[in-house]
């Protein structure tokens, strides 16, 4: 005997309050089913035809109902499940484009094992993505079961047929919803080129990268709009503010004679300038001791269409009247693969002394005049679920430099009238993981390094000398939570962390932290060379309110005690 079966659903939705309830038993087990649509109480031929349907759906094609019970109380259908067959073969027929035995060597069902129409559903969702990813989104499987009934062994025979449809040629995106932004920087975000073959089309990776670029407050899933000389990526998305003021203040206690002190940055930034998710940044930092800093940066992420990035920025940094760093920087980024870019830079850097940095300590300056081109090749990957709260991926830069400073003496400094040339290398390095642990909590561990090398003198093998004009600042709320702002300065800082996050929605959560901090001082005009390890930890909230989004941290270090902790407020709004 030969049976030819239609694929059918593996689960029944659950009735309305009006449905009359029917209870299915089966080999003496109650099952948890219900009609799939309203069926009256004593109407069990109807019941019983769902109720088959369902068993079927579950894998047992040789389930049938034995009885029914209707009778004044809950009516009943009794039935016997039989035994769930083995899959005797599967095949695809009707496959050009796709290597039909490549697929088959990948697909849970197989020949040999129990019928598992779990499985099979999603070898078919397999299946489709992997015609779209082809180009062939019209793809379409139409199942077929045999049954071969054989005493205690039934098996099934299962044959898909596929019909492949056309490849369809991008037309162009579309979002259903946006004002500001163009469908050409949505087509670009997503690797989709107008005009060409949809190839690959994958709903699921065109829906993450328009999320990863911030710009959306929600991305819904994409769709097709057939034409006939091609199709259109629809997809409906909200946009997010056009741009965001972010403000972060802390409060740093009494101490070593020292008043309290408030020190914060704010930051204003432009997002997805003329629709094409250009960027503009104006951010200014007031820290202690006199310290200021202003960073100007803007960025184009696909210049004349092509896949290079493009950023310019300006820095200028000022410490009291010791002395003052600026840097004009432009970079260049190409796509590699989705989310990998490889960079290169150039920057022209310049220190002066203030009156405190122009005193001579052992025969020479604390600060020397210098001016300095630099330029360096990177990597930078970035692969996040969420751009503001992510709990899965990973994001990854590296960047190395090579450059050369011309230092001015003076000349009552060991007769050396004139410039000074000396080579020099940097090293920077940053970097997370997020890695998700239970239904709410995630952890995040990495961290930054920052390595400068050379300053010797070109051409000679004098000892490196530095000043601290050269070294990295180090400390703080963005770099090593518990200590003051740019407390440090080194030829070497890095610091590893470790976070545990406590999901409350999608943007926001609690969490606590842990840092590990190194710096490596090499010795400087009147202070001795220094290395030290720096432990920091804490724990913080990041909360979205109808204002925007608040971030408050406590951050505490060895030599701070419980009440003595670094407080940091922050507030991101949207313009």
């Amino acid at each position: 005997m030969v049976l030819l079966l239609a694929l059918t659903a593996t689960g029944a939705a659950p009735l309305g309050a009006q449905a009359p309830p029917w209870r299915l038993v089966a080999d003496g087990d109650t099952v948890a089913w219900a009609p799939l649509r309203p069926v009256p109480a004593d109407s069990a031929e109807a019941a019983a035809a769902h109720a088959l349907a369902y068993l079927q759906g579950q894998g047992f094609l040789l389930a049938r109902i034995d009885s029914a019970a209707v009778g004044d109380g809950l009516p009943t259908l009794f039935a016997t499940r039989g035994p769930r067959p083995v899959v005797a073969d599967l095949r695809l027929t009707g496959t050009a484009a796709l290597d039909a035995e490549a697929f088959l060597d990948t697909a849970e069902t197989r020949a040999g094992r129990p019928y598992d129409p779990a499985a099979l559903d999603r070898d078919l969702d397999a299946l489709l993505v992997r015609y779209e990813r082809l180009g062939y989104p019209l793809a379409q499987v139409r199942p077929a079961l045999t049954l071969i009934p054989a005493g205690e062994a039934p098996a099934v025979d299962i044959a898909l047929r596929v019909v492949e449809g056309r490849m369809l040629r991008l037309l162009g995106v579309e979002l259903d919803g946006a004002r500001r932004t163009s469908g050409r920087y949505a087509a670009r975000v997503a690797g989709l080129t107008p005009g060409r073959a949809l190839v690959p089309y994958a709903p699921a990776d065109i829906r993450a990268d328009l999320e990863a670029t911030g710009l959306f407050a929600s991305v819904g899933p994409p769709s097709l709009v057939l034409a006939d000389s091609g199709a259109v990526v629809r997809v409906p998305v909200e946009e997010g503010p056009p741009g965001v003021f972010d403000l972060v203040l802390g409060y740093l206690p009494p101490a070593e004679g020292r008043d309290g002190s408030v020190v914060g940055n704010g930051r204003i930034e432009l997002r997805n300038l003329f629709g094409g998710g250009r960027l503009l940044r104006l951010r200014l930092v007031r820290n202690p001791g006199l310290a200021s800093e202003v960073e100007v940066r803007a960025a184009d992420p696909f210049v004349l269409g092509l896949p290079l990035s493009l950023e310019g920025a300006f820095d200028g940094y000022t410490q009291d009247s010791t002395f003052a760093r600026s840097r004009f920087r432009a970079e260049v980024g190409y796509g590699l693969a989705p989310g990998l870019a490889l960079l290169a830079s150039v920057s022209r850097e310049q220190v002066e002394p203030g009156f405190f940095g122009a005193q001579t300590v052992e025969g020479r300056p604390r600060v020397a005049a210098s001016r300095a081109v630099f330029g360096g090749v990177g990597l930078r990957y970035r692969r996040l679920d969420h751009p503001f709260a992510p709990r899965r991926g990973l994001w990854v830069e590296a960047l190395v430099e090579q450059g050369l400073k011309r230092r001015s003496l003076p000349a009552d400094t060991a007769g050396f009238a004139e410039p000074v040339s000396v080579r020099q290398q940097r090293l920077l390095a940053a970097g997370r993981l997020f890695v998700p642990l239970l239904r709410r909590q995630s952890l995040v561990v990495g961290g930054e390094a920052s390595v400068l090398l050379g300053g010797r003198a070109a051409g000679g093998d004098a000892p490196a000398v530095y000043d601290e004009g050269d070294l990295f600042r180090f400390g703080g709320a963005a770099s090593l939570r518990g200590y003051d702002e740019d407390r440090f300065a080194g030829r070497v800082v890095a610091r590893a962390l470790a976070e545990v996050r406590y999901r409350l929605d999608r943007t926001s959560f609690a969490f606590a932290f842990a840092d590990l901090g190194y710096l490596d001082r090499p010795p400087l005009p009147g202070l001795a060379a220094e290395t030290s390890w720096l432990p920091g930890y804490g724990a913080g909230v990041q909360y979205a309110t109808p204002l925007g989004l608040v971030t408050v941290t406590y951050a505490l270090s060895p030599d701070l005690g419980p009440s003595e902790g670094k407080v940091h407020v922050g507030l991101s709004v949207g313009l």
